[in-house]
């Protein structure tokens, strides 16, 4: 595959062809999104745990009966 000879394309093939440097790099991106699917599942679960009540404003037809 041929890539455009430009300084970014140059700078990721040396990170990713350099064993040492890719693996950091690979690291770093896993590391990365392990944290914010944690995060992101931590914001769902406390959200869920929300100690107020759903209220409305105003009654609606669904909710006169209860």
């Amino acid at each position: 595959m041929n890539f455009p000879n430009s300084p970014l394309f140059n700078f990721l093939y040396w990170l990713i062809n350099t064993a040492g440097n890719g693996g950091i790099a690979v690291g770093i991106i896993a590391g990365l999104s392990i944290v914010s699917y944690g995060l992101t599942l931590r914001w769902i679960v406390r959200g869920a745990q929300a100690d107020e009540k759903e209220t409305y404003s105003y009654p609606t037809s669904s909710l006169l009966g209860h």
